[in-house]
C-alpha cells in the first residue's frame, strides 16, 4: 500500500533531477568580447535557427511558440528577452540538439547589437 503511495513522488523526484539543467551544464559566455565577434543576420544567425530552431513542432512558420523563420518573428524574441533567457543565460533552448559556444556568442552579441537586420 505505501509502495503505491510513494510511487508517484518517487517519479516527480527523478523527473526533476533529469529534467533542470544545472548551472555548471552552462555555457561560460562571460568572457565574450562582442567587439570581436561578428554577428549578422543573414550569413550567422539564419543558419543557426534553420538548423537548430526552425523545425517542425518547434518554431517554424505558423508556430504558436514563435515564427523563427523570418526575421520579423525572431526579432520579436529579441527585443522582449525570451531569446537571451533562451539562449544565452538559461540556455534551455535548443530542446533537441545542442548550440557550440562560438554560436550562443553569435546570437548574445546580434542580440546586444539590437539584433540588426544584416
Amino acid at each position: 500500500m505505501k509502495l503505491k503511495i510513494l510511487a508517484p513522488f518517487f517519479f516527480l523526484v527523478i523527473v526533476l533531477m533529469f529534467s533542470c539543467k544545472k548551472e555548471e551544464d552552462l555555457v561560460d559566455l562571460s568572457d565574450v568580447n562582442c567587439s570581436s565577434v561578428t554577428a549578422k543576420y543573414s550569413a550567422d544567425i539564419v543558419p543557426i535557427v534553420n538548423a537548430s530552431c526552425a523545425k517542425s513542432s518547434c518554431h517554424n512558420a505558423g508556430s504558436s511558440k514563435g515564427d523563427f523563420t523570418t526575421y520579423a518573428g525572431l526579432k520579436v524574441k529579441a527585443d522582449n528577452g525570451t531569446l537571451t533567457k533562451a539562449i544565452v543565460t538559461e540556455q534551455y533552448m535548443p530542446k533537441s540538439g545542442t548550440l557550440t559556444k562560438e554560436q550562443r556568442a553569435k546570437f548574445k552579441c546580434w542580440i546586444e547589437s539590437g539584433a540588426p537586420q544584416n
